[in-house]
C-alpha cells in the first residue's frame, strides 16, 4: 500500500514530535544511566507521578501521597482522576514502575496530540498535507507564541517557562488530544454535512471526560464550545433549528458530566482554594502575548475573507474567530465572575495553541496557500516540517540542559530511595533528603512520605501554616541555619521562597502581582526560623517522626541537628548517596 502526500507528511510528523518529546529522556539515559526515573522537564511533574505512584501501590482513590494517607476530602488528584487511572490501571496489570509509564506516557501524547491537531486542521483548510505539516508547527511553535522558552531567554536571557507545555504529564497531556478530538465533533455538530446528531453526542462524552481530565482544558472547552455556538447562530441562520437540536444533545450530557463533578469540587479539602491560589479580582488583562496575537489574527482572517469575498456564515472563518477571541474570555473572565484561578495556565496550555490553529486555516484555508498543486505543496509541507522540527529541536535541547543537573541527581537518588522503601517497616515511613530534587521524587518511589517537598500541600491535606512548619523541620535536619535561609531567600531560591511567602509571591505571574518580597520581611522571617528552633522540643521535632535521612555519600553535610533527637545507624551508600535508620532518642 502506498502512503499518498499527506499520508507521508503525516508520518514525518508523527516521528519528528516523538522523537522531540522522548528526547530529553535519550540525552538522560546517555549522560546519567538508568536508574529507573523519567526526565522531569515540567516542575509539576513528580506531583502528578507521586499520585499515579500512589494508585500503582493500591491506594484509594481518595488519597494524599505526599502525607501517604487516606483523605476524607477531595482533591484535584482524585477529582480530576481519569488520567491518573488511565497510567496507573496499565502500570499495574503489565508490573511497571511510574517512571516507567511516564515514558511511555510521554511519547503516547505526543503522537496523539500531533495526529488530533492535524486532523482538525484538515477538516477546517481542505488541505491534509499542509495541515500535517502544520500541525508540527502548532505544537513546536506553542512556546513561542507565549513568548515563553527559548525566544523569551533570546529577548530577556530568563526563562519562565520552557519545553513543550502540551507535554506536562499527565496534566494537561492525557486531556490535550482529548481537547481537540472534541473541538472536530462538535464543529461537526454544527457545520457537519451528516450524523450531526452523533457527533453532538460524541462531543458531550467527549467534554465528559474533559471535565474529570483537568480544569483548565474542559473550562476552555465549554467556553469555546459557547463562543462557536454563539458565532454560528448569529451568522448561520439557516442552520439555526438543526444546530439547535446539536446543542441541546451535546448540553444534556455535559451537564450530566457537570453534576458529579461539583459535588466532589464542594466536598474539596478546606485549605484547597488557598494552595491553589484562588483570588478574588475583577482586574482585567490586557498585555497577554497570547490575547495580542489573537487578535492580530483575527483582524487578518476578516480582512483577508471580506477580501476574498468569504460570508461571515462560512464556517472556517467563525472557527478561526472562536479561537481567536477564546483568550479573552479566559484570561478576562474575572472582570464578570471575580475569581480568577491560575490563568497563566490557559496561556500555556490551550490558548497559544488555539491561536496558532487560527492563523493555520487563516493561511491554509480561507488564503488557501498549498493549493496549488501536489508538487508544491510537499515542498511547502517539507518547509514547514523542516522550520518547525529545527525551532522544536531548539526549545527541548535547550531546555534539557538546564535541566541536566536535576535529571542527574534525581536519577541519583532513586536506588537510595528505593533502599529506604525496601528497608521501610512502615507504609509511611518519613524520609527527609537535603536536596530538593530527591525530596520530590521520593513519594514517587513505594510508599514513602517525604518530610517536607515542595508540592507538600497541592493535595490539600497541609495547611499553608504546617507546610511552613515542615519546612523549618527540613531545613533545621538538613543542617540550614537562620542565615542560610536568609540567603536563599534574598538569592529567590523559588522553593524557598515559595514555602516561605507562597507560590503567588515567589512567582507573580501565577495569579495576581503583588508587592515585592522587601529585605525587611526576608529579616523577619529568619528571626522566626531562629525562634522556632530555639523553642525545638522533642515531641515538637519528632512530628513527624523521621524513619530515614537521605544525604550526599561524599559531603553529607551537618547532622548535629538530626543526632539531637535521633540515633543514626551506621549508614549505607548506594551510588552518591547515603541513607541513615533513625530512631528517635529515649
Amino acid at each position: 500500500m502506498t502512503l499518498s502526500t499527506s499520508g507521508k507528511i503525516r508520518f514525518v510528523g508523527s516521528l519528528l514530535i516523538l522523537l522531540l518529546a522522548l528526547y530529553p529522556q535519550f540525552i538522560s539515559w546517555v549522560n546519567d544511566g538508568t536508574n529507573g526515573t523519567y526526565f522531569v522537564s515540567n516542575y509539576d511533574e513528580p506531583a502528578y507521578s507521586a499520585y499515579v505512584n500512589a494508585l500503582i501501590e493500591g491506594s484509594p482513590r481518595k488519597f494524599d501521597p505526599f502525607l501517604q494517607t487516606p483523605s476524607n476530602a477531595e482533591s484535584l488528584y482524585s477529582i480530576q482522576i481519569l488520567p491518573a487511572y488511565a497510567v496507573a490501571l496499565p502500570a499495574r496489570l503489565f508490573g511497571v514502575s511510574v517512571a516507567t509509564a511516564f515514558i511511555f506516557l510521554i511519547g503516547a501524547i505526543a503522537v496523539a496530540s500531533y495526529l488530533a491537531v492535524t486532523k482538525l486542521l484538515s477538516e477546517a483548510t481542505g488541505n491534509g498535507a499542509v495541515s500535517a505539516a502544520a500541525g508540527l508547527a502548532v505544537l513546536c511553535l506553542g512556546t513561542a507564541v507565549t513568548f515563553q522558552g527559548e525566544l523569551r531567554h533570546l529577548v530577556t536571557g530568563s526563562v519562565l517557562l520552557d519545553f513543550l507545555p502540551f507535554l506536562r504529564r499527565y496534566q494537561p497531556g492525557f486531556a490535550f488530544p482529548i481537547f481537540f478530538v472534541f473541538a472536530l465533533a462538535f464543529y461537526r455538530s454544527l457545520f457537519g454535512s451528516a450524523k450531526r446528531l452523533a457527533w453532538a453526542a460524541a462531543a458531550g462524552i467527549l467534554f465528559a471526560i474533559l471535565v474529570f481530565s483537568y480544569f483548565y482544558l474542559w473550562t476552555a472547552a465549554a467556553a469555546w464550545a459557547t463562543c462557536l455556538a454563539a458565532l454560528a447562530i448569529v451568522f448561520a441562520k439557516e442552520e439555526r433549528t438543526q444546530m439547535t437540536k446539536s446543542l441541546a444533545v451535546t448540553g444534556v450530557i455535559a451537564v450530566g458530566a457537570l453534576i458529579p463533578y461539583f459535588v466532589m469540587l464542594g466536598n474539596r479539602a478546606s485549605d484547597l482554594d488557598a494552595v491553589q491560589l484562588l483570588t478574588r479580582t475583577r482586574a482585567p488583562i490586557f498585555l497577554s502575548p497570547v490575547m495580542i496575537v489573537g487578535i492580530i489574527v483575527g483582524v487578518a482572517a476578516f480582512l483577508l475573507a471580506r477580501s476574498k469575498k468569504t460570508a461571515l456564515s462560512d464556517p472556517r472563518l467563525l472557527l478561526v474567530l472562536s479561537f481567536v477571541i477564546l483568550p479573552a474570555i479566559l484570561l478576562n473572565q474575572q472582570v464578570v465572575t471575580g475569581i480568577m484561578l491560575q490563568p497563566v495556565h490557559y496561556e500555556i496550555f490551550i490558548c497559544n495553541y488555539l491561536v496558532l490553529m487560527a492563523a493555520s486555516i487563516v493561511l491554509f484555508g480561507i488564503v488557501g496557500i498549498g493549493k496549488d498543486g501536489s508538487a508544491a505543496t510537499a515542498k511547502l509541507s517539507a518547509i514547514i516540517l523542516l522550520i518547525a522540527g529545527v525551532w522544536g529541536l531548539f526549545e527541548v535541547s535547550a531546555s534539557t540542559a538546564r535541566a541536566s543537573a536535576a535529571a542527574f541527581i534525581r536519577d541519583e537518588s532513586m536506588p537510595a530511595l528505593r533502599l529506604s522503601a525496601q528497608k521501610a517497616q512502615s507504609n509511611r515511613a518519613v524520609v527527609a533528603a537535603t536536596n530538593f530534587v530527591t525530596a520530590d521524587i521520593t513519594p514517587s518511589v513505594g510508599k514513602l512520605r517525604p518530610l517536607w517537598n515542595a508540592h507538600l500541600s497541592s493535595a490539600g491535606g497541609v495547611s499553608i501554616a504546617e507546610n511552613k512548619r515542615l519546612f523549618y523541620l527540613y531545613l533545621y535536619f538538613g543542617g540550614y541555619g537562620p542565615d542560610d535561609l536568609d540567603k536563599a531567600l534574598r538569592m529567590k531560591s523559588f522553593e524557598t521562597t515559595a514555602a516561605i511567602f507562597g507560590s503567588e509571591r515567589a512567582l507573580p505571574e501565577l495569579a495576581d502581582p503583588t508587592e515585592q518580597i522587601t529585605p525587611a520581611e526576608i529579616g523577619e522571617e529568619a528571626a522566626k526560623f531562629r525562634a522556632f528552633i530555639a523553642a525545638l522540643t522533642k515531641e515538637t521535632a519528632t512530628v513527624p517522626q523521621l524513619s530515614y535521612i537521605v544525604v550526599p555519600a561524599k559531603e553529607e553535610g551537618d547532622l548535629a541537628n538530626v543526632d539531637r533527637w535521633y540515633q543514626r545507624d551506621g549508614g549505607t551508600d548506594v551510588g552518591l548517596f547515603r541513607v541513615y535508620k533513625l530512631g528517635v532518642r529515649q
